[in-house]
């Protein structure tokens, strides 16, 4: 009797085998697939870890060439499933064939189960072995004996729901990135693909949203009043109750009245203690969340590392949308692991009273919430995962745990009212009286004010009233936290896949992180800009999270899996209706966007952005001259003139002080700003070039300068004083003027290179005696 097990990956495999075969373990190949063997009650155990999905959908060859097939026609071609990973499939096919009995063990969630069916599909052509599943949340001994022990039907259901997703998903990615990149094609050269994704989109127009607030946000000045307060030789402050003041006059008033007052009275005082309760077992997006925002690591990151600690044995299955603990979950083991190491402090203090749990709401009714199986030591985990923060991760869901099952924290806060001569100010300090679960977890920071011992109708000292301008602030970057409570709120993406629509946001090059917030780009911003101008459900998540409906539908047996695909194939139909009704907006600013990025790369031509439109100004040559324009034209006709000759060379670290829209150097002659004209024939020329000085005036309190008159090709220094005095200079070669001084006379040195000559240093100062040998080198440079 022969028993084929087909797990979701290789350390799965492994793990599986390990705990199965009592450790008695052989490991042979199969068609180059690592398969683990077994003896257990009589029968012989074959274990094979697949690759995830080992098959995938795509539209047949003929629909592959872009330019011959209408993108509309996507939405009603039927896509086919094939393998993706042959040698996979036969080793599948070559352990079926002699198989008794079949067990899928993948991960237990929608595209687990798919994958298992995909194993499934492929073993039933050569097999009729009865096919079961076992099912299990971490890979401990007694959880993985008691699924083997008591397997169940496979949920085809589940399976189906992820084939629903599949389909639609590549129905409206396909459909959607080939109209619009070949749309902007018909306009502007380009080879790069915009890709619209059923949830990358959206999730790139939370990103958005917010970019638009920040760019549009329009800063308002207020005014605070704040109080520094002393008594028995405690300083603290109160901040009048009006808060940010946005009529200065009233701000004034008010400080007018009260700014030379030095004693106020405590009119009011509020004690009181609040308790804060430890978090809610970990969910998936809650991890995720917190993973981002304490230890700054990545979704992306964390679900990988998660996953490898849950494929060692280390922790619970990392996705599930579950916060809640079952009533019969047992603690006491997992609490007793951890009774030696790192943790054992907080471990004996949850033992030794009754183990409850702050529950939250959700139950997916699959997996418990994420939570470590055991204690490890972190030498264990840097042995077993050769992933950086692996330990910050394990640590992180570590102290979760443990904090989900300690005592609040206590904290007494107080309020105080404070009257200066009839203007209130309020003053709020809290202090800790037990730390509860907050010993175990330092990623919550609580800074205690504390406020001084004082009672009512007591007089405080007043040291000092302020009254400050300020100015309202815009809205924050996102963080990738925030980004995940939007998309688990709206229901785009799952507990699963969330992660990844970052990640491909990311690969697209729409938006970054840098640190713990997300910076959209600007490609990604001009990409939802136009689709929010034109086509915005696109952008907003409502049709996919109609759509993410449908499937958890199939998934719980109320829809079938056809209706799911016609409905969801309707509601794609719609949105592409509306693209292609708004395609010459849409198209417009794309390919307007695309021949700006063109423009910037181009540093010769590229001048800077177009103060009439925002577009980008650039030097245009035509058979009658040059000059500079928008590459918003027609639609925005600004231009600049240029100079009939000489090269062209944009000063981007110049401004004009004249309102020009950029400075450029025009050949080595002179300066030029644009709209304005020639800098030589403006006053504050020297404010914005100014001379460099050799030395000082010998003649009055003026400085030396170089003066270029390359009309005349000649050079010497000049007094900035205009007195008169001067000094010559070289005729031939290239002039330096060195950073270095004249031990003597103070004057720079100047290195002149001649062609075909070496290179001479000298003092500029002619009638600098510093030696024989300089005064022989200036009558040979000078003649």
């Amino acid at each position: 009797m022969t028993t084929v097990v087909f797990t979701e990956k290789n350390k799965a495999a492994a793990q599986i085998a390990k705990i199965l075969g009592t450790g008695s373990v052989s490991r042979t190949s199969v068609e180059g697939v690592q398969v683990y063997e077994f003896k257990k009650n009589s029968k012989h155990w074959c274990v094979m870890g697949l690759a995830g999905h080992i098959m995938g959908y795509d539209y047949p060859e003929e629909y592959n060439n872009w330019h011959a097939v209408d993108p509309k026609v996507l939405l009603d071609a039927a896509p086919v499933k094939s393998v993706t990973k042959q040698s996979y499939a036969n080793a599948i096919t070559r352990l079926a064939s002699s198989a008794d009995d079949i067990i899928l063990a993948c991960d237990f969630d929608r595209e687990g189960e798919n994958i298992g069916f995909e194993a499934k599909s492929i073993a039933e052509k050569v097999s009729k072995a009865p096919v079961k599943r076992a099912r299990f949340s971490s890979l401990s001994t007694g959880e993985i004996n008691r699924a083997f022990e008591e397997p169940v039907a496979p949920d085809e259901n589940m399976a189906m729901a992820a084939e629903a997703r599949q389909i639609l998903d590549l129905k409206m990615g396909a459909a959607f990135t080939r109209y619009v990149t070949l749309s902007v094609r018909e306009r502007v050269r380009t080879k790069g693909v915009l890709s619209i994704g059923p949830c990358q989109t959206p999730t790139c127009g939370f990103v958005y949203e917010r970019e638009r607030s920040i760019r549009n946000f329009k800063s308002k000045d207020f005014w605070k009043i704040e109080a520094l307060f002393s008594t028995h030789g405690y300083d603290f402050t109160g901040l009048h109750r009006g808060g940010h003041i946005q009529d200065k006059a009233k701000a004034d008033c008010v400080f007018a009245r009260i700014k030379d007052c030095k004693v106020a009275t405590i009119t009011k005082k509020t004690v009181k203690e609040a308790a804060t309760n430890p978090p809610y077992p970990l969910n998936t997006t809650e991890f995720l969340k917190r993973a981002s925002k304490f230890l700054g690591i990545s979704p992306e990151q964390s679900i990988e590392i998660a996953e490898q600690l849950y494929l060692s044995g280390f922790i619970s299955y990392p996705r599930t949308e579950t916060n809640r603990y079952a009533d019969d979950f047992e603690f006491k083991p997992i609490l007793v692991s951890f009774t030696k190491g790192v943790y054992a402090e907080y471990a004996l203090s949850i033992l030794s009273g009754e183990i409850t749990s702050i529950n939250g709401k959700k139950d997916g009714h699959d997996h418990p919430p994420i939570h470590p199986v055991h204690y490890v030591s972190k030498t264990d985990i840097e042995k077993a995962i050769a992933l950086s923060n692996a330990w910050q991760i394990y640590d992180l869901i570590v102290r979760h745990f443990l904090a989900n099952l300690m005592k609040p924290a206590l904290f007494e806060k107080t309020r105080l009212e404070i009257t200066v001569k009839d203007e209130i100010f309020d003053s709020t300090g809290s202090v800790q009286k037990d730390a509860g679960w907050l010993r175990v977890y330092p990623f919550e920071t609580k800074n205690d004010k504390l406020l001084p011992p004082v009672e009512e109708r007591q007089n405080v000292g007043i040291k000092k009233i302020t009254n400050t301008k300020s100015r309202t602030s815009p809205p924050k970057k996102l963080t990738e936290a925030e980004l995940l409570t939007l998309m688990d709120k709206h229901g785009i993406g799952t507990k699963a896949t969330a992660p990844s629509h970052i990640a491909t946001n990311k690969k697209r090059g729409y938006f970054e992180t840098k640190g713990k917030s997300v910076f959209i780009l600007e490609t990604g911003f001009t990409l939802m800009d136009a689709l929010n101008k034109s086509v915005p459900i696109l952008v907003k998540p409502d049709i996919r999270a109609r759509i993410e409906s449908l499937i958890q539908e199939v998934e719980n047996g109320e829809k079938d899996f056809e209706a799911s695909l016609v409905e969801g194939t309707t509601l794609i139909k719609e949105m592409y209706s509306q693209l292609t009704s708004n395609k010459n907006e849409l198209v417009s600013q794309l390919a307007g966007t695309i021949r700006d990025e063109t423009v910037v790369v181009d540093k010769k031509n590229y001048v800077g952005e177009c103060p009439k439109c925002q577009r980008v100004l650039r030097i245009i040559t035509t058979d009658k001259g040059r000059f500079v324009g928008c590459t918003g034209y027609p639609q925005c006709k600004n231009t600049y003139s240029l100079p009939k000759v000489g090269a062209i060379n944009i000063l981007r670290s110049r401004k004009c002080k004249k309102g020009g829209v950029a400075v450029a150097k025009v050949g080595n002659k002179y300066h030029w700003a644009m709209g304005i004209g020639p800098c030589f024939n403006c006053d504050m020329e020297k404010e914005c070039f100014p001379p460099e000085i050799i030395g000082a005036c010998p003649k009055c309190d003026g400085d030396m300068f170089l003066i270029n008159i390359t009309s005349k090709n000649t050079r010497f220094l000049g007094c900035t004083k205009r007195c008169g005095h001067t000094r010559s200079l070289p005729k031939n070669g290239r002039l330096t003027i060195l950073k270095k001084v004249c031990e003597r006379c103070g004057w720079r040195m100047i290195r002149v290179k001649e062609q075909d000559k070496d290179a001479r240093e000298f003092c500029a100062n002619r009638v600098c005696a510093q030696s024989s040998s300089q005064r022989k080198a200036n009558r040979r440079l000078y003649g």
